[in-house]
């Protein structure tokens, strides 16, 4: 059922003084903010109203109320307008990851910290996932009689190395033909394109194979035909434990239990990559189960045609979203532009 003006009125008036203060809000403190032209009293049977629908929640019986993820989601979708970043900040913010070196992770932990400091909550940057990165190059170097070094580059600067055994030590002569031909057919293709690809031309028994081809297919097969977990970059989880709605020591630890589950928390940023946009999710909206008192402001970096990984912010249900969200998105373009200039 939608909100009628006077409801609008007095919600956001709360959410509004909640994001403030963190403390419930009463019908007194509603009047006075000279937002709603309307008596206590009208206040009051307004706030019951908005209560029984589900945006209001009143955690003491003698205490105001405060908005639910509901009333959030209704305000950020509806009603809140956000805040352009001051140029002095954006300049701020360029020249601090500009001086974060040439190594990718280097620069990405560097936006991490950036993030948290701006936004004094906590953020998380993740690295790429090589198997959605671009192919720009591979070279093979051979170590020793049976071992093979591989180097693969891909787009972001993100660098794959790995020993592999051959049974058929190649000659330095063969190692460079394998390289050229591999980079010749599948250069600005992801590595998920490449490995499909091979496994196709290996499984097309029909065709027969010239030997240079089956090698170097068959070598890049075992060298990247399984791809690590990408790293995620954590900083300011201090940020989230001084705020008043994580002092109680359970739900702290339930906190940082969360936030070491790296597997849930990357699903969280793949959901912004398969979208390619900002994202905010709240509440239960946001897993694991932990964070369900949080929000969490998400968006990709690395272009839309291949993005690479995702830069965010996760805070109390109640963080001042106006402000964060251009945070995170200009963090997002500094660093796909930093990569795109570098690599």
């Amino acid at each position: 059922m939608a909100l009628i003006a006077r409801e609008l009125d007095v919600l956001t008036a709360i959410v509004e003084d909640y994001i403030s203060k963190a403390q419930p809000v009463g019908s007194r403190t509603v009047s006075k903010t000279g937002q709603v032209p309307l008596s206590p009293a009208s206040v009051r049977n307004t706030m019951a109203d908005l209560t029984e629908q589900g945006y209001l929640e009143q955690p003491h019986t003698s205490a105001g109320r405060i908005p639910t993820a509901k009333a959030f989601r209704l305000y950020l979708d509806h009603i809140m307008r956000l805040r352009p970043l001051p140029e002095p900040v954006k300049e701020l913010m360029t020249m601090s990851l500009g001086q974060a070196g040439l190594e990718i992770d280097d620069i990405l932990r560097q936006a991490s910290r950036i993030l948290s400091s701006f936004s004094k909550q906590m953020s998380m940057v993740m690295a790429p996932r090589p198997s959605r990165a671009l192919w720009r190059q591979i070279d093979f170097v051979l170590l020793r009689p049976g071992l093979v070094m591989a180097v693969l580059v891909l787009q972001g600067g993100i660098v794959q190395k790995r020993v592999v055994a051959v049974e058929e030590t190649p000659g330095v002569d063969d190692l460079l033909s394998y390289g050229n031909y591999l980079n010749h057919h599948f250069q600005n293709l992801t590595v998920r394109e490449v490995r499909m690809r091979i496994l196709a031309e290996l499984g097309q028994a029909k065709r027969e194979l010239s030997e240079l081809t089956g090698k170097a297919l068959r070598l890049a097969l075992d060298t990247f035909s399984t791809s690590p977990a990408p790293e995620v970059f954590v900083e300011g989880t201090l940020n989230m434990l001084s705020q008043p709605e994580f002092s109680d020591i359970s739900v702290m630890r339930d906190l940082l239990k969360a936030l070491e589950d790296r597997t849930r928390l990357l699903e969280l940023l793949d959901k912004t990559m398969s979208e390619y946009r900002t994202m905010i999710m709240l509440g239960e909206e946001v897993e694991p189960s932990e964070l369900a008192g949080c929000g969490m402001v998400c968006s990709p970096y690395g272009g839309p045609e291949a993005p690479l990984g995702a830069v965010s912010v996760i805070g109390p249900l109640r963080m001042d979203y106006a402000e964060v969200v251009p945070l995170v998105s200009y963090t997002a373009q500094l660093v796909t532009l930093m990569l795109g200039k570098h690599f």
